[in-house]
């Protein structure tokens, strides 16, 4: 496990935060014994004359002291003014606010108002027909209702046809009988008051088993599921996204409070150098250094503000507030202490985890249902290359006087309609065609089931390295601080340089900052391993 977790914000910003001492604690030392000692006159071992010493004898960075160093304490969490910005807030910003998301349930209520639209092809239907012949003075006027059903695409219809005028539209019976198949109504000669009529039509081959209509409506069904799933896939891809853009956030933001911290380390020091300098103690080259040394930690920190301002940009793409406007978080809500990480598992039912998450992600559930739409339309394809064969059969009731004495009030009808397309270019064509594009869905479907493998395998490598990294940074930390706090020591005895020390801080900043970012790294391959299992990114809390 992890020595030691990040405590603060402030502690994990610059663990060597007490290495530079108030400008107060380091006073002009008293002159020791050996220097108020009298001087003494030359002896004969002395092989060269005495001289007065130089400002080259002196060790320039020599700082006197009275009081002994103590070891650097790690500083207090910093006091936040704003609530503390958590995943599960951004989480919950996602799903609730985010556009995508809008936009994944207005593609639900699209595919909803599909299915309801396919629903209609079995809305009963209307039919009617006046027709007049200013020759012999005729009219005819007939209407009808149909009722498609979806058993074995069976049709049902009723209608009523009359025809008035001076004399009938034919002499013979052939051609009102025939007539009648028009389905949209007959012309009436055998009867005064009309005809009532009432029939089937039955496909015997080609649209029994599936024709168009039921094909549709399977999959506008089916694309209702598929687009349920795919809502909870983007839902998935957006948590992983979003808990990359926080952890980003956060772990610039622990940055930029370690450039600050390393900046201020540098100004408390300058005031005292000034008055060393102002002593005659130190070196003038020592102020003007240290005074580089601020320049160039304003610009590390100048830079760390952009980099904290671009991932609070990025991050307010998924915080957005009730209106569903961006919202910008800023260092007032950073969390106080990063979350304390826990030993990832080595991944040994690795396979067991992969067959669950092919069970469980969305997105494979959304390409199977579309695999599943390519079979209907392959099976729909295949049936269209069949011959078009329709058994009709129908009843008629003629009302009021019978024009013609001898024919029958009730009459029984049986049609058989075939139709066949000699070359069949067209349903072989579509067949092909239908076929590949199911060919192509079952291959991505392949392909999508090997990138869920290599995600899952990937997600637990990627954990296990960055907790490894985390676990080195912590003790490269230690190491860093403790050379960071001997340096400033021997610094303040005089025995340091200036350069040395800016060195040893730099690197104990570089080095949590290395801790920071590989604990920000750990959090993300956590996220993404969640979301590659299908399970949703687990909130943590600091």
């Amino acid at each position: 496990m992890l020595t030691r977790t990040l405590r603060s914000a402030g502690a994990a910003a610059l663990l060597c935060l007490g290495l530079a001492l108030p400008a107060t604690a380091a006073p002009a030392r008293a002159p020791s014994p050996s220097s108020t000692a009298p001087a003494r006159s030359p002896s004969p071992s002395d092989s060269a004359p005495a001289r007065s010493p130089s400002p080259s004898d002196r060790v320039p960075d020599a700082v006197p002291i009275e009081e002994p160093v103590k070891p650097p304490e790690a500083p207090a969490p910093k006091q936040r003014t704003g609530p503390v910005l958590t995943l599960a807030e951004v989480l919950d910003s996602v799903e609730q606010r985010d556009p995508r998301m809008e936009g994944a349930e207005l593609g639900i209520q699209t595919a909803q108002g599909h299915a309801r639209q396919n629903k209609g092809v079995y809305d009963p239907i209307l039919r009617g027909r006046a027709a007049y012949e200013p020759v012999y003075r005729n009219m005819v006027a007939d209407a009808r209702v149909e009722q498609p059903t979806p058993l074995w695409g069976l049709t049902a219809w009723a209608g009523y046809q009359v025809g008035v005028g001076r004399r009938p539209y034919y002499n013979t019976t052939l051609d009102s009988i025939l007539d009648v198949d028009d389905r949209v109504g007959s012309r009436d000669v055998r009867s005064a008051a009309g005809t009532l009529t009432a029939g089937l039509t039955l496909p015997l081959w080609r649209d029994r088993g599936i024709d168009r209509r039921r094909a549709n409506l399977r999959q506008t069904k089916m694309e209702v599921d598929r687009m349920k799933d795919v809502r909870d896939a983007q839902l998935l891809t957006l948590e992983a996204e979003a808990a990359t853009k926080y952890w980003t956030w956060v772990a610039n933001g622990l940055r930029l409070e370690i450039e600050q911290t390393l900046l201020e380390l540098a100004q408390e020091r300058d005031e005292a150098l000034g008055r060393r300098i102002e002593l005659g103690a130190l070196d003038p080259l020592a102020g003007v250094d240290n005074r580089r040394l601020i320049l160039d930690r304003e610009g590390r920190v100048v830079a760390a503000e952009r980099a904290f301002q671009q991932a609070g940009l990025e991050l307010s793409l998924y915080l957005r507030d009730g209106n569903g406007n961006p919202v910008i978080a800023g260092v007032e809500r950073l969390p106080a202490q990063l979350p304390a990480m826990q030993a990832p598992d080595a991944g040994s039912n690795i396979e067991t985890e992969i067959a669950e998450a092919l069970d469980r992600r969305p997105d494979r559930r959304a390409r199977t249902t579309l695999r599943s739409q390519a079979d209907v339309e392959l099976r729909w394809a295949k049936n269209q290359r069949n011959p078009r064969v329709e058994l009709s059969a129908w009843v008629s009731r003629y009302m009021g006087r019978p024009l013609i004495p001898e024919f029958s009030r009730n009459n029984a009808v049986i049609a058989l309609l075939f139709e066949i397309p000699i070359p069949l270019r067209y349903s072989r064509g579509q067949l092909e065609a239908t076929r590949a594009n199911a060919q192509i869905v079952a291959a991505q479907l392949r392909f999508l089931d090997n990138t869920i493998a290599v995600e899952v395998r990937d997600g637990h490598q990627a954990l296990v390295a960055a907790y490894r990294r985390a676990r080195l940074a912590n003790q490269e930390v230690e190491l860093a601080r403790q050379l960071a706090a001997a340096e400033y020591r021997k610094f303040q005895l005089g025995a340091g340089d200036l350069l040395l020390v800016n060195l040893r801080e730099v690197a104990s900043a570089d080095a949590a900052t290395n801790e920071i970012q590989a604990v920000s790294d750990y959090f993300v391959a956590k996220a993404r391993l969640e979301v590659a299992l299908g399970e949703g990114v687990q909130p943590v809390t600091p």
